[in-house]
């Protein structure tokens, strides 16, 4: 099997500023001013500790040693999706208490205090042992063996780009020391009590006499070939997904058309050369509470790709459609990033104030794309952005074996619903969707707590 994670060298900088070094601010402490969760296995904490971070023999700037303890926090990464309670941080931290002082043999250390959300594996209910680095800047060297080699990191991904995501030093003939390279830090955390019982608000999926479902499918690797970019004879391993779900959407009885390129053409708004087209097809399903419409997307989705088709084809899905499922490499937030999608084509994306589900079924989208796409959905009257909008993440990385399955899983919900046959609930879901990545769902505390009825 095979994990979703894709970080390119040229994006280490972009990514860490777009993704990982989060903007502190003050923790919402109350229902009222929170989203709640749902996860099999998991739950949502609050987490504490103070730590320090070593800054070198210079004196620093208040700004500097900000930058310092964020590099340093991205390690938070590695070491808790490998802990025997697998967890992630959320990345909405706050850092206070900061305190710069020199060592007796004169390097510069930053104290501080950190308090932030993560989701946890069940288990531990008041303290969490984490690992983190003394210094963020020789880490990596330090877990290179005397024969050159990397045995604190993954065998294929293992430059120093990636190292805050794969460092492990508990594997096999690490050289890492704890006490010298490293420490165990024992946090505290407050865990949150998940939701009991929350419904996706079917009827209100309902638009336009439809539930339109976009699944989008970004490739493994970019395509330069047309047959590459044809998932029903590519060899991309995404292109395995692809087919997974055609055939199961065939044996559901949905009826298939493949899309022209004129009618691919309308919607990416350009005269593509056949050879860079994405493969659509649409595959539709009558019922008597709605027509359910599922659009399937294959192509490049790398945000330094050629994925313009990808990028115009998400817009469209978040201004019309109900449900929106991203299947790929998140690029460590980099792929799904508003902002820089918007920036790349010139576009503005239009978020409908209606309700709608969201479903990054990549590598750790949780940390990403909550307080992201929360945002771009949210009113005066509904400041959370919850009200018309559920988001479905992962929290670990996600192997592309389990895509086809967790992508049906919510297209089999709404066919259920839409042909009266049952009304499944989130806490139903998360089990059957979880794949031991920390599957989890933001936003459900306003949506109905009984079947909803209404048509």
């Amino acid at each position: 099997m095979r994990r979703m994670f894709y970080l390119p060298a040229v994006l280490l900088a972009v990514v860490s500023t777009l993704c990982m070094l989060t903007i502190p601010f003050a923790l919402a402490e109350n229902r009222e001013e929170r989203k709640l969760y749902v996860g099999h296995n998991s739950s949502e904490a609050i987490m504490t500790f103070r730590y320090e971070v070593e800054l070198g023999r210079k004196k620093p700037t208040q700004e500097f040693a900000l930058r310092k303890i964020e590099e340093q926090l991205t390690y938070l990464f590695g070491p808790m999706g490998e802990a025997h309670y697998k967890g992630v941080p959320k990345g909405d931290h706050e850092i206070s208490h900061l305190e710069i002082s020199r060592r007796s043999d004169g390097i510069y250390i930053a104290g501080y205090r950190y308090r932030g959300t993560v989701v946890l594996m069940n288990g531990p209910m008041t303290t969490y042992s984490l690992l983190l680095p003394r210094n963020p800047d020789t880490i990596y060297e330090a877990g290179i063996d005397a024969d050159g080699l990397k045995p604190c990191t993954d065998w294929h991904y293992n430059t120093k780009d990636d190292f805050w995501y794969f460092w492990n030093p508990q594997n096999e003939n690490c050289p890492l020391r704890e006490g010298v390279h490293y420490d165990r830090i024992r946090t505290s955390i407050e865990r949150r009590e998940n939701t009991k019982l929350t419904y996706p608000d079917y009827p209100r999926l309902i638009h336009r006499g439809n539930v339109r479902i976009d699944i989008l499918l970004g490739m493994d690797h970019e395509a330069h070939e047309a047959e590459e970019r044809n998932p029903l004879t590519s060899n991309d391993i995404n292109a395995v997904t692809y087919r997974g779900i055609r055939d199961d959407l065939a044996n559901m009885g949905f009826q298939r058309r493949q899309w022209s390129p004129e009618e691919i053409r309308e919607i990416i708004q350009r005269t593509e050369q056949a050879h860079d087209l994405p493969f659509v097809e649409e595959f539709v399903k009558q019922h008597k509470k709605a027509k359910i419409i599922v659009r399937m997307f294959f192509g490049p989705s790398g945000i330094t790709e050629r994925s313009r088709s990808f990028h115009y084809f998400l817009k469209d899905a978040i201004a019309n459609g109900s449900i929106m499922v991203y299947s790929g490499h998140s690029g460590l937030g980099g792929h799904l990033d508003i902002e820089s999608i918007e920036a790349t084509e010139g576009f503005s994306i239009s978020f409908p104030r209606r309700y709608q589900i969201y479903y990054f079924n990549s590598c750790s989208s949780y940390p990403y794309y909550n307080t992201m796409y929360f945002a771009r959905k949210a009113t005066a009257g509904n400041p959370r952005g919850s009200r018309n909008l559920d988001i479905m993440t992962n929290g670990l990385a996600t192997y592309f074996s389990t895509l086809t399955f967790t992508d049906l899983s919510i297209v089999k919900a709404i066919d259920a619903w839409a042909g009266g046959v049952a009304t499944l609930s989130y806490q139903k879901l998360a089990p059957e969707m979880d794949s031991g990545n920390l599957f989890g769902v933001n936003g459900d505390e306003d949506n109905p707590t009984e079947p909803p009825t209404r048509e």
